[in-house]
């Protein structure tokens, strides 16, 4: 059985911090003086939001640890989804241009790379996705880097979750059906090394793009993605039955969510919140979309689609008004 490790902490010194939960969940066995390696933060909006998208500062200063170390460092992020904003537009409203320029850190849209797509049965079902090529054949050491926040679909957000974003598709919102093994074949295809969680922020209520942004000042870090999530999941209180995909990953054997097995440096549960998921009238309407692809067409890609939007548009509530017009205002002074 694989020694798997995990550490949380709270921040005081960011870099000092860092430093030391990645050398307690040894890094450098799989980030190499000659590695080639890919960062993967939560752009989940066009610019930083708190508990919501992952902290620039937070990623400049673990992209200056493993540059310090690593021969070769990209960080990369596919376009949001449904044609709401581009990758480049995230790496200018995140500061990732100047941040990356000053370490000598690459940045990569991953919707403009090339990629293929995958087929494989993940626990009796055979699912299909859409990966950049550049992970798959030049990447040594994939590194997560989430942010601590609940998901009102998926349960959490977290490092596995988090590889979603590699899906160069815009349109992947057109790809949920069976999601939860689509995360695992993920999972299991770029298996990352290290998820070092940015809990600098947290995201309570709904998530994944608005919420209760709580300042947490927590670092967690883990040498396995399985092992992130059940504990970020537990840091939060979120059951695992409500994060299916976590189970299912377990079940694939990618790694365990029984964290009394894990080598953890403290006991975590000092750190315990009760975070909820607060669904809204939308969310519910949209189980069907998630679940089922070719619903999922006919709302949000047919010719049907505007009447449909319209329809929702009064059915929203306050934050998902406010959300659309923030996007949709960022777009037009951005393009």
């Amino acid at each position: 059985m694989k020694n798997y490790k995990g550490y949380v902490k709270k921040i005081h010194d960011l870099e000092d911090d860092l430093i030391q939960c990645l050398e307690f969940i040894n890094w450098k066995e799989y980030a190499r003086n000659d590695s080639t390696l890919f960062v993967k933060p939560n752009f989940t909006f066009p610019y930083h939001k708190k508990g919501i998208t992952t902290s620039p500062n937070f990623l400049r200063s673990l992209l200056g640890i493993l540059k310090d170390r690593v021969d070769r460092v990209f960080l990369g992020e596919s376009d949001g989804g449904n044609h709401s904003f581009s990758a480049n537009d995230a790496f200018s409203g995140h500061n990732m241009y100047e941040i990356c320029k000053d370490l000598g850190v690459e940045l990569i849209n991953l919707s403009k790379s090339n990629s293929t797509f995958v087929s494989e049965i993940i626990q009796k079902k055979r699912v299909k996705i859409q990966l950049p090529t550049f992970l798959m054949n030049e990447i040594d050491c994939f590194v997560s880097v989430p942010v601590l926040k609940v998901h009102v679909m998926t349960g959490v957000t977290l490092g596995i979750k988090n590889l979603w974003g590699c899906y160069p598709d815009t349109m992947r919102c057109l790809h949920h059906q069976n999601l939860d093994n689509k995360l695992s074949l993920f999972t299991k295809l770029l298996d990352p090394k290290f998820v070092i969680i940015d809990g600098t922020w947290a995201l309570d209520g709904h998530g994944p793009m608005f919420g209760n942004a709580k300042k947490t000042d927590l670092v967690v870090a883990t040498n396995n993605s399985v092992v992130s999530d059940s504990l970020g999941a537990s840091l939060m209180g979120i059951p695992l039955k409500k994060a299916k995909h976590i189970l299912v990953a377990e079940k694939e054997e990618l790694g365990t969510t029984k964290l009394d097995e894990i080598d953890i440096n403290t006991d975590w549960h000092q750190f315990s919140m009760n975070f909820k998921i607060n669904k809204t009238l939308i969310d519910h309407a949209s189980w069907i979309l998630f679940n089922y692809d070719l619903m999922a067409k006919l709302v949000m890609d047919s010719p049907l689609t505007p009447l449909i939007y319209n329809i929702a548009g009064t059915l929203r509530t306050s934050e998902e008004k406010k959300l659309s017009h923030e996007i949709k205002k960022y777009n037009q002074v951005n393009n």
